[in-house]
C-alpha cells in the first residue's frame, strides 16, 4: 500500500484493543452494587476504588509517554494489553477490598499504558488524509467498550459479578493475539526531551478534565445512584447505564461531525451546555421514565467530549508522546480525585453529583471566541 494511505485493517485492530482495554477499565462501576454486597464494601470504599483506577490511569499515561521515547507505539500497546488481562483476572479472584484495589491499579495501568500509544498508532495507520475520521472511529471503540461493560453489569447481577471480569481477561488476551504481527516505526533516538507545558495545560486538557470529572467521578457512581436514590434493582441500574453507553455511540459520531462543521470550540461549548442541563434535570427530578431517559442521554453525551479534546491534543502536540501522556494524566488525575470526593462526600451522593454536573458550564468561558494568534483551535502542530 502506498505511503500515507489508511491501513484500515491495522486501525481496526488498534480500535479492537482499545475496546478490550475500556471494558476492563469500566467494569467495576456497573458491577459495584452487586460486588459490594458479597464483599461487604461501603460506598466510601467504592469511591477509593474508583479513584485508584483513575489515578493509576493518570500515572501510567505518563509512563506510556516516557516509554514511547524508547519503544514503538505497538509495543507499548501490547504491554498495556497484558497488564489489562492481569488486572481483570485479579478482580475475578479478589476476596476483599484490598484485592479490588490491586485489580483496579492493574486495570488502570493497562488503560494508561494504552492511551498515548493508541492515539499515536491511530494517527499513523490512518495517514494524513483520514485522520479525523479515524479518530471518530477510535472514539466509537471506546463508547462500544463502555456499553459492553455496562451490559456486563446485567450479566453480573444474575450470573455473578466475577464472570464479566473473566470475560474481560479473555478479550484482552484475544486483543494481544491479534496485534502480535503488527508493527509501527521505532522512535527517533536522541530526540530532544521536551514537554510543552503551555500547550499541555491549555484547552485540550481543560476540556478533557471536565469530561474526566463526569466519566470517572459521576458515571462511576451512576449505577449506585440508581440503586440507592431511585431504588432500582442492580440489573435495571446496570441496564440504564448500558442504555446511556449505547447512546454515546451516536453522540460521538454527531460530535465528530459537529467539529468538522462548526469547529472544536463551538462544538465543546454546545456539548457543555447540554451536559449541564441534562445533568441538573436527572439529579433534580423524581424517579420515573422521563428522568431515566434524561439520565441515559447525559451518560451518553459525556464521552462525546473526549474525541474533541483528542483532536485538539493531536493538533497541538500529537508528535510528542510525553506531552500526550501528560495531557491524559492531568485530566485523569482530576477524575481520580472526583471519584474519591463523590464516594466520601459529607453532603451525600445526590448533592455532590449535582455540583459536579454543573462543571461543564465552565467550558462556556474557556471556549468563548478568541482572536489571539495562538488560538488553540486553529494552530495545528504536526501530528505523528
Amino acid at each position: 500500500m502506498s505511503a500515507g494511505w489508511p491501513r484500515w485493517g491495522a486501525l481496526a485492530l488498534v480500535c479492537g484493543t482499545y475496546f478490550a482495554a475500556t471494558v476492563g477499565e469500566q467494569l467495576l462501576s456497573p458491577l459495584f452494587p452487586t460486588a459490594r454486597d458479597e464483599l461487604g464494601l461501603s460506598e466510601g470504599q467504592g469511591g477509593v476504588a474508583f479513584g485508584v483506577l483513575a489515578l493509576a490511569i493518570a500515572v501510567f499515561n505518563m509512563v506510556s509517554g516516557v516509554a514511547l521515547r524508547r519503544w514503538s507505539a505497538i509495543t507499548v500497546i501490547r504491554c498495556g494489553t497484558v497488564v489489562t488481562a492481569c488486572g481483570a483476572a485479579a478482580a475475578a479472584t479478589s476476596d476483599g477490598f484490598a484485592g479490588i484495589v490491586v485489580a483496579q491499579v492493574l486495570l488502570g495501568a493497562g488503560a494508561g499504558l494504552f492511551f498515548p500509544a493508541g492515539l499515536q498508532a491511530v494517527a499513523i495507520f490512518a495517514g494524513p488524509s483520514r485522520r479525523g475520521f479515524a479518530m471518530g472511529i477510535y472514539g466509537v471503540a471506546f463508547s462500544v467498550g463502555l456499553a459492553v461493560a455496562a451490559l456486563f453489569g446485567v450479566i453480573g447481577a444474575s450470573a455473578g459479578w466475577r464472570v464479566p471480569f473473566w470475560i474481560a481477561a479473555g478479550l484482552a488476551i484475544a486483543a494481544l493475539a491479534t496485534t502480535s504481527t503488527m508493527s509501527t516505526d521505532q522512535p527517533v533516538r536522541g530526540a530532544p526531551w521536551s514537554l510543552p507545558w503551555r500547550a499541555v495545560l491549555g484547552l485540550p486538557t481543560i476540556v478533557g478534565t471536565v469530561g474526566a470529572i463526569l466519566q470517572y467521578g459521576v458515571l462511576a457512581f451512576f449505577a449506585t445512584y440508581a440503586v440507592d436514590v431511585w431504588e432500582l434493582s442492580e440489573a435495571r441500574a446496570a441496564g440504564l447505564l448500558a442504555a446511556g453507553r449505547i447512546v454515546s455511540i451516536g453522540a460521538k459520531l454527531v460530535g465528530g461531525a459537529s467539529v468538522d462543521r462548526i469547529g472544536p470550540r463551538a462544538s465543546v461549548l454546545r456539548t457543555g451546555v447540554v451536559l449541564s442541563v441534562t445533568g441538573v434535570l436527572w439529579v433534580s427530578l423524581p424517579a420515573g421514565v422521563v428522568t431515566y431517559c434524561i439520565a441515559a442521554l447525559f451518560a451518553g453525551t459525556v464521552s462525546s467530549i473526549f474525541p474533541v479534546a483528542n483532536v485538539l491534543a493531536v493538533e497541538r502536540f500529537g508528535g510528542n508522546g510525553l506531552a500526550l501522556g501528560a495531557y491524559r494524566s492531568a485530566q485523569i488525575g482530576i477524575g481520580a480525585l472526583a471519584g474519591v470526593v463523590i464516594g466520601n462526600s459529607p453532603i451525600g451522593l445526590r448533592w455532590t453529583v449535582l455540583i459536579c454536573v454543573i462543571a461543564p458550564l465552565s467550558l462556556v468561558w474557556f471556549c468563548r471566541p478568541v482572536r489571539s494568534a495562538d488560538d488553540e483551535a486553529h494552530t495545528p502542530i504536526a501530528a505523528p
